[in-house]
């Protein structure tokens, strides 16, 4: 035991000696178990400015690709709905034309039924919303851009009684080509803005398409002709009109699938990026196995070393020293 007051500030000394030696051994043994520097501090002797500049460099790369990502979705369900109007448009137009042929009641009537169907499940379509953005409201993103499809059949309706044929469906022409007025003033969107993502240093993608579009309102008016007035001749140059308006819906969805593709070369961009980042980051943070796997050799057998000279002044096994 430790009798002496030499002996006990000789046994203290030990003791921090042993509490550093420790320290360090602890520090040796899980950057050899973990594989990554322990002391960033030290080895970056407190400049953190290229350890910072990567790890800003990572969190901005993971914003882009983020935004990539919601904005690869947003057009993806923008083509989805563009081609199911598509695909309404281009059926019902056959049946508009093919009436002006064949001007018996029951076929205007199925046909009036068919595009009233067609012009609620189009602006349905064109109210929908994924992601919690709507589609088609341009930067407008939380408002619907349209009232109710049935609700602007009724207004049309109301508005046309007692036109002949040809005047009711001029007015309904108007209503939708109208820039200020009829179905211009009922759009809740923004129609100049459109929904932007940055997706790379100084470079956006947007989705511009709403509901706006020369293409689409060109659609919804042939579709309120053939189902407001009964008349073949009337519907069946709607259905012309329906028919080229198809197109257009086409011709949009390729400027979008231009845009998508725009994005996935950025997203590789980006993605190749990272990788090459996340490559830095673990060359910097990633110690010399060997020379760490040699220093918890040296710190081991610097224990020892204490623990043999410690336990001279006293009496303990290495487990109490430890």
């Amino acid at each position: 035991m430790i009798s002496a007051s030499g002996d006990l500030a000789q046994y203290l000394a030990l003791r921090r000696a042993n509490t550093q030696v420790s320290s360090g051994f602890e520090t040796a043994a899980a950057t050899v178990a973990e594989g990554k520097i322990q002391n960033l501090r030290e080895t970056f002797q407190s400049d953190f400015r290229p350890l910072n500049a990567v790890q800003n460099t990572l969190t901005r790369i993971g914003a882009y690709q983020e935004a990539g990502t919601q904005a690869a979705f947003f057009l993806e369900q923008q083509q989805a709905a563009l081609g199911a109007v598509g695909d309404l448009a281009t059926a019902l137009s056959q049946d508009m034309v093919a009436a002006q042929e064949s001007a018996a009641t029951g076929t205007l009537d199925t046909i009036s039924a068919s595009a009233r169907s067609a012009f609620e499940q189009t602006v349905g379509t064109l109210n929908g919303a994924a992601g919690g953005r709507h589609l088609f409201s341009g930067a407008a993103v939380d408002t619907a851009p349209l009232p109710d499809g049935s609700a602007m059949l009724q207004t049309l309706s109301t508005e046309i009684a007692g036109m002949s044929h040809a005047d009711a469906a001029a007015h309904i022409q108007t209503f939708f080509t109208d820039p200020a007025g009829g179905y211009a003033a009922s759009f809740a969107g923004a129609e100049s803005e459109g929904v932007s993502f940055t997706i790379g240093d100084q470079q956006s993608a947007s989705a511009d398409l709403t509901a706006m579009s020369p293409a689409l309102r060109q659609a919804l008016a042939a579709m309120a002709t053939g189902a407001l007035i009964a008349d073949a001749d009337v519907v069946g140059e709607a259905g012309v009109a329906l028919l080229t308006s198809a197109q257009g819906i086409a011709d949009a969805r390729g400027t979008i699938g231009v845009t998508q593709e725009r994005i996935e070369t950025f997203q590789a961009r980006n993605s190749a990026m990272a990788t090459s980042m996340e490559l830095r980051l673990t060359e910097m943070t990633t110690p010399d196995m060997y020379d760490a796997a040699s220093e918890l050799e040296q710190y081991e057998q610097a224990l020892e070393r204490l623990y043999l000279v410690t336990s001279r002044m006293a009496s303990m096994n290495f487990a109490e020293f430890m």
